[in-house]
């Protein structure tokens, strides 16, 4: 208990709300908090409301409180990154916003821009003149201008929008009123017209900073900075990966968005000059799609039509019609023999890629255009220094197992993709991972809060929240200035906070001014879904097993309604061709022995629901929902279950349940091997003397679902 004589700041109250739910990882009352810790209510709830509301804690019923899955992401985000081998600090996955390609590899100077007579102090007026809604792509690019103008209230006071709708007079119409309003900082994202040229003549003559962002209209004088995308790279990397992927020989067909467009003329150009350069490769034909997923299904249609099996590749230069295309080869019975394809953006283009086994290259063109107009309108007023022309950073994604001689994946289409999203979310936007288009408001983007009204305490609270959400997102660990930049915060406020929260084990200090995880926010992170004592028990037997069979070994667990790798440990010298077990890697239940295992033995509704709401067709993608729940029930009730061949040629995978004191199947260990070795693996679980799990607090049986098909 807490020393009641001792005053308690929200930070300390935080790090004692998380030790005693450590231990008691089913939950505690909020009144045995209050005693535990000798604190007033008032002061505990300042502490839990924020925490409830960011995912730390969660209220399994009215006055009760227990570990929140985030400390299971971040202490499974740290188990990778220690499994991994390279830390958080590889040059493939570096912490903070990358620096985009061509301002690295650009062999001319860059030009720069003083923009000191611009200088003035908050608060601010913005204005952003939009000229287009016309897709989902323009939906993401709104919203980053609005999440960004809300982190940022602090110095913009206002902002104001205004939207053309195709309609370059309106626009015209929109500039002039903007300058007649006196706002500070003006971002345009133009029609591609030169009706808007005389407004944005008068913007410069007036001295009103233009900050163009997606288009840019006329030459550089017309703005003070553009921010773009990538828009050669988009066409030239993902072009080449192509043409590789292909062996240099091949028919390929194009599929552009709008002619008319720059950004995607200069894609469109830019993997013409790459296939120009590859003799073997022949452009069947070029169809234009209007960016839309099913004018790309319906264009793909044709193309089948026209030249089957004649198609090698496809190119396109967006994921919102590459969607479309897979859809329309798996309407033609071709699924599993869909060519390369190319094209990002859309989250369903990566989700139709891994269901239907097809190769993809893709860059997305990211909406976080719109948060950087913003953040480039703060610099101009604050009279900093910056690029004339500000491309925005997005990575090269590639199907694992894909890379070719000259283009690497920054990130594999497996991880890069979201399936708790629709496939209607535009990716690259920047807003974190709670973004939700069609339940998006300003200022409530997914971050956690830092208002310039809150008191010292309660800004504390939110500062420590804000780290945590940090490291969950980076790997368990992070630099001092990427932690200043994302709790916005001064550099000795930020140490002052560091001190406790390092000194009771939920942080620690790294080498050369790093901060990562600490063992309480791990031990955090099992005890809540309640395998604390278990995950302890379990990385000596998994040492142990790995050794013994000279495989790779996991502890795999539901979490979300999938399968997930908490644990993971390889032999040294293990066989090449027994690839490790990702820690952190998160698989629907019916894809994976083990996350069969986990679910075999649920109530019926509850498995039934499960199912249908979350498994993601694969072997099984014939079977009607009964049928389905009848073959992973076929799979449950062994002490060791055995499978050859589903994780990969000549593997093999044993597994046995680990049993909660209720019965209930708690967790899995797997063990995967070459499939000669499958009877060793098997003995070896079967040998095992397994503890106990704790039995967490369950959600109730979802209401029965009634569609018997899988989604």
């Amino acid at each position: 208990m807490a020393d009641p004589g001792h005053r308690q700041s929200g930070v300390d109250i935080l790090l004692g709300v998380v030790g005693v739910l450590i231990a008691a990882p089913g939950g505690a009352t909020v009144a045995v908090l209050a005693e535990s810790l000798a604190v007033p209510r008032s002061s505990l709830y300042a502490v839990l409301r924020p925490m409830l509301a960011s995912g730390w804690l969660e209220a399994p019923r009215r006055g009760t409180v227990q570990l929140g899955a985030a400390w299971f992401d971040l202490a499974v985000a740290l188990e990778a990154e220690a499994r991994s081998g390279t830390g958080p600090a590889s040059a493939r996955r570096p912490a903070g916003v990358p620096t985009v390609r061509s301002f690295l590899w650009n062999p001319n100077f860059t030009e720069l821009v003083d923009a000191a007579p611009f200088a003035r102090p908050p608060p601010y007026v913005f204005g952003f003149s939009n000229g287009s809604r016309a897709n989902l792509w323009r939906q993401g690019l709104i919203h980053g201008v609005q999440f960004a103008a809300a982190e940022h209230a602090d110095r913009i006071a206002t902002l104001r929008i205004a939207h053309a709708d195709e309609d370059a007079a309106a626009q015209a119409r929109d500039l002039d009123a903007f300058l007649a309003m006196g706002v500070d900082a003006l971002i345009v994202s133009p029609l591609e017209t030169e009706a808007l040229l005389p407004a944005l003549a008068g913007a410069r003559a007036a001295g009103l900073p233009v900050i163009m962002v997606d288009r840019v209209l006329g030459d550089a004088s017309h703005s003070l900075v553009q921010v773009v995308g990538p828009d050669t790279a988009i066409g030239r990397l993902p072009a080449q990966w192509l043409v590789e992927t292909l062996g240099g020989r091949g028919a390929v067909v194009m599929m552009v968005g709008d002619p008319e467009i720059g950004p995607l003329l200069r894609r469109s150009r830019a993997a013409r000059e790459v296939f120009a350069l590859a003799p073997g490769i022949r452009i069947l034909d070029t169809v234009h799609t209007e960016l839309a997923v099913a004018a790309g299904r319906r264009a793909m249609a044709g193309l089948i039509e026209r030249w089957g099996d004649g198609i090698d590749g496809v190119w396109c230069d967006s994921g919102l019609h590459g969607a479309g295309s897979i859809q329309a080869w798996v309407d033609a019975g071709r699924d599993g023999r869909v060519p390369p394809h190319t094209g990002g953006d859309q989250n369903a283009v990566y989700q139709l890629a891994i269901l239907h086994g097809v190769k993809l290259a893709a860059m997305d063109f990211p909406p976080a255009m719109g948060i950087r107009s913003v953040e480039a309108g703060l610099d101009i007023l604050a009279g900093r220094t910056l690029p004339r022309r500000i491309e925005v950073h997005t990575p090269l994604v590639i199907s694992r197992g894909c890379e070719t001689a000259s283009v690497r994946a920054d990130v594999f289409v497996e991880d890069h993709v979201r399936w708790d999203r629709p496939p209607s979310l535009i990716l690259g936007h920047g807003m974190g991972e709670d973004y939700d288009p069609t339940s998006f408001t300003p200022g409530k983007g997914g971050a956690v809060g830092k208002g310039a009204a809150a008191d010292g305490g309660a800004r504390s609270i939110l500062r420590t929240l804000d780290i945590l959400v940090w490291l969950r997102a980076h790997g368990g660990e992070a630099g001092i200035a990427d932690l200043l930049e994302a709790v916005a915060m001064p550099r000795s406020s930020l140490h002052d906070l560091l001190g406790p929260l390092a000194g009771h084990g939920l942080l620690q200090r790294g080498g050369r001014g790093r901060i990562r995880a600490g063992p309480r926010a791990r031990a955090a992170g099992f005890a809540a879904i309640g395998i604390a004592n278990l995950a302890a028990a379990a990385e000596p037997m998994l040492d142990r097993l790995a050794r013994s069979v000279g495989g790779a070994a996991a502890l795999a667990v539901l979490h979300g309604e999938r399968c997930t790798i908490a644990l993971g440990r390889a032999a040294p010298g293990a066989a090449p061709a027994v690839p490790p077990i990702a820690v952190g890697g998160r698989t629907p239940v019916n894809w994976t022995l083990a996350g069969r295992l986990l679910v075999a033995e649920l109530p019926e509704r509850r498995l039934r629901w499960l199912l249908a709401a979350h498994a993601r067709p694969r072997r099984d993608a014939s079977l009607t929902l009964p049928e389905l729940v009848a073959a992973i029930r076929a799979e449950g009730g062994q002490r060791v279950a055995a499978l050859a061949g589903e994780a990969g040629p000549n593997l093999a995978e044993a597994a046995r349940p680990i049993r909660g004191a209720d019965g209930q199947v708690r967790a899995v260990l797997l063990l995967r091997v070459p499939a000669g070795d499958l009877p060793a693996a098997k003995a070896a679980l079967e040998a095992l003397d397994l503890p106990e799990a704790a039995v967490p607090i369950l959600p109730t049986d979802p209401p029965l679902v009634t569609e018997a098909v899988l989604p």
